[in-house]
């Protein structure tokens, strides 16, 4: 029976992890995977049922992961920059780890859907070169920059776009957008007073926040509604994940801090202005170059406003879906060899 070790933030409550994971499996589905899968977490919902079975592992229980790694036939890492040092040294050292039980058993590895950075610590940087040198290690990333970087020390790797909206390839969505409705999916403190000043200019009527990460953002997100419920139309936040499905698809347009808040709401079809950190713009460049709807302050958020409704997001729309179609036939052909 095939083992496979599934690595990913999995299981802490963020929506954009929960799509890769989900659309991982929805992957192992499709090749017809009757074997076992293993996950650090102890949190992970599977609601649907599958032919091979899942089992989860602590984070912490070091003697059991590393029992488990010699004992499996293929390694993933499922999505998401995990080797990156900006949230933490520690984040990128507990990643790392698993690579190098994994490489000194001499199991094959895949990096899908995978960016690297932002890095702080040197240290984790040096590490990178030497974890992309390993011969066994193959991949699909999703960001033009990590690709370019990953290429100067194998010829393993291809150019992808991000795998978390595979889990919704069979379902229909119809959009149903509201006249000056739009949706803030959120996860930095901001200048909300400005913002909402700035709305209110172009007639914006009713705000729905969304929280894609409940344990990081859902505090913010009800200090925006408590604060401002009484000056402008704005809904309780929404957490749960038809709930935002239902928002977005009623919502002029977006506007997103989270990668994934705003590649959901481009594979619906709802216009996205993203909040510019490294790995937004990556990704979303990596899907349109011609992508400029980025905001870092509330000035910026003027003028991204002010082009959103003469920027072609059908065309940008209809290119990521094509690529996202390529991204998952390779991914599936590329899972299949090892397996």
């Amino acid at each position: 029976m095939k083992k496979i070790f599934l690595v990913g933030y999995y299981g802490h409550n963020n929506l954009g992890d929960e799509m890769l994971f989900e659309s991982m499996l929805e992957m192992f589905k499709e090749i017809k995977f009757e074997g076992k899968i293993y996950v650090i977490s102890d949190k992970t919902k599977i609601e649907k049922e599958y032919k091979f079975k899942v089992f989860t592992i602590d984070k912490y229980d070091f003697p059991k992961i590393i029992n488990t790694i010699k004992d499996i036939d293929l390694m993933i890492y499922g999505g998401g920059n995990l080797l990156q040092s900006e949230t933490s040294l520690k984040s990128f050292l507990y990643y790392d780890f698993l690579f190098s039980i994994a490489k000194h058993y001499k199991k094959n590895i895949l990096f899908v859907s995978q960016g690297f950075g932002h890095f702080k610590h040197k240290y984790a940087l040096k590490r990178l070169k030497k974890i992309l040198k390993y011969k066994r290690l193959f991949g699909i990333l999703r960001d033009e920059t990590s690709y370019r970087y990953a290429k100067r020390y194998s010829g393993n790797f291809e150019l992808g776009t991000d795998i978390g909206v595979i889990k919704y390839k069979n379902i229909i969505f119809k959009k149903d957008p509201q006249k000056m409705h739009i949706s803030i999916i959120i996860k930095n403190r901001r200048n909300w007073a400005k913002i909402l000043y700035i709305l209110e200019q172009i007639n914006v009527k009713r705000i729905t926040p969304i929280v894609l990460n409940k344990s990081q953002d859902s505090i913010i997100a009800y200090e925006f509604f408590e604060k401002y419920k009484d000056e402008i139309n704005i809904s309780f936040p929404v957490s749960e994940e038809n709930k935002i499905l239902y928002e977005i698809l009623k919502s002029e347009f977006v506007i997103s801090d989270r990668l994934h808040g705003g590649i959901l709401s481009l594979y619906l079809g709802v216009p996205v202005i993203m909040y510019k950190n490294q790995k937004n713009y990556r990704v979303f460049k990596t899907i349109n170059n011609e992508y400029n709807l980025f905001f870092k302050d509330e000035e910026d958020l003027i003028g991204a406003i002010s082009k959103i409704y003469d920027f072609k997001f059908n065309n940008m729309q209809e290119k990521f879906v094509n690529n996202l179609n390529e991204t998952h036939e390779k991914t599936v052909n590329l899972i299949k060899t090892f397996l």
